[in-house]
């Protein structure tokens, strides 16, 4: 058995899947999960990712390893989503902490590769951003799954590089997709099932993931086509989208933005880079939003809200929509932040049971 470290390339919910398709290799014994604390605003207010400094509660195994527990709390008050894995993941969560760019990611995690006697390293991406150039018209979300992959190449440790849900980020498209897996020696190494998530459904009550819900979904058996956030994308579930592809990472670290990001030792100076390509990074979209978000408050669900469901619903039926992602549907009634979140998902629950199936709402009937 090859002892292997898992980092997950993209925001907080990645932790998820990332221990899912870990333990769904052959022949390996995962010894960790390293993840982004990176949640929706809706969850914590504050753009970008979390640092070590931003928690209360860390506990840190090896010199400058910072371990994820259960207590562990954000200083700002925002909901950190990674310390709600800690009881339910059977694997041990350690932070990725991008304060010092691609530089200062690659000796986090070959100081945990060291400390926790791993021989190799498996980056999982879900949806497949981490595959771009970075010059597709639809990326939206380069900065972590790039810095993800820099800071695991820089280790020099081997890298297996793992793409699950292939398209389920709605950021490329098919086309550029088929064309990265063909030129990186693309292979489906597993197809996820049910049984794969069976522990983990619940957790999608309140997590608030969409690319991963969606894996999860479609892992268990859902198919059809799907809003997600703010209306602007749609993803199709078939029997593809549980799928779990490995290329090559050394060919997708030299023709993505990964390999521009190599040499940054902080932060900003990733988003630089990142800003040279695309003009703006995922962090300016959530200043701004951010920005919006203060002016629109969040507003407590009620029996009006539904109707406001309702009518939309016929709308998407209409349109051909299968599902809505929970997130979309806390969009539309400005459920913004924990509590009107929650609260929106009891009712739902409560009044909505035959639509009301996490992560997704159903728009056609059951």
């Amino acid at each position: 058995m090859v002892r292997v470290l898992v980092v997950a390339a993209g925001g907080g919910g990645d932790a998820i899947s990332g221990s899912v398709v870990g333990r769904a290799l052959e022949g390996v014994d995962v010894v960790g999960v390293m993840g982004f604390s990176w949640d929706r605003l809706m969850l914590d207010p504050d753009p970008g990712p979390r640092v070590a400094g931003d928690f209360e509660g860390l506990v840190e195994p090896a010199p400058g390893v910072f371990e994820i527990v259960a207590g562990a709390v954000l200083r700002n008050g925002g909901l950190a989503t990674l310390p709600g894995l800690v009881s339910v993941l059977p694997d041990r969560l350690l932070l990725l902490d991008p304060v010092g760019g691609a530089v200062g990611l690659g000796r986090q995690i070959g100081a945990a590769a060291r400390g926790f006697g791993a021989q190799e390293i498996v980056v999982v991406d879900v949806g497949g951003d981490v595959l771009a150039t970075g010059r597709e018209a639809g990326l939206r979300t380069p900065l972590a799954d790039s810095l993800a992959l820099a800071a695991a190449i820089g280790t020099g440790l081997t890298v297996r590089l793992l793409v699950a849900g292939v398209g389920l980020d709605g950021e490329l498209t098919d086309a550029e997709l088929g064309e990265r897996l063909s030129a990186h020696s693309g292979v489906i190494r597993m197809v996820l099932e049910a049984t794969n998530f069976e522990r983990l459904y619940p957790l999608f009550e309140w997590h608030p993931s969409e690319a991963n819900g969606l894996l999860a979904a479609a892992a268990g058996g859902v198919r059809g086509k799907v809003e997600t956030r703010q209306g602007r994308t749609w993803v199709e579930l078939t029997d593809a989208s549980a799928a779990v592809h490995e290329v090559d990472s050394g060919l997708v670290f030299e023709g993505s933005l990964a390999a521009h990001l190599a040499g940054t030792r902080s932060l900003d100076e990733a988003e630089e880079v990142v800003r040279r390509y695309r003009g703006t990074t995922e962090i300016d979209f959530e200043r701004k939003r951010f920005s919006d978000l203060a002016s629109e408050p969040s507003v407590e669900p009620t029996t009006e809200s539904l109707v406001e469901i309702d009518r939309y619903v016929e709308r998407a039926r209409e349109a051909g929509i299968d599902y809505l992602t929970i997130r979309r549907v806390a969009e539309l009634v400005r459920a913004k932040d924990p509590a009107t979140g929650a609260q929106l998902r009891k009712m739902l629950a409560r009044k909505r049971p035959e639509r009301y199936v996490p992560p997704l709402y159903r728009v056609r009937g059951p």
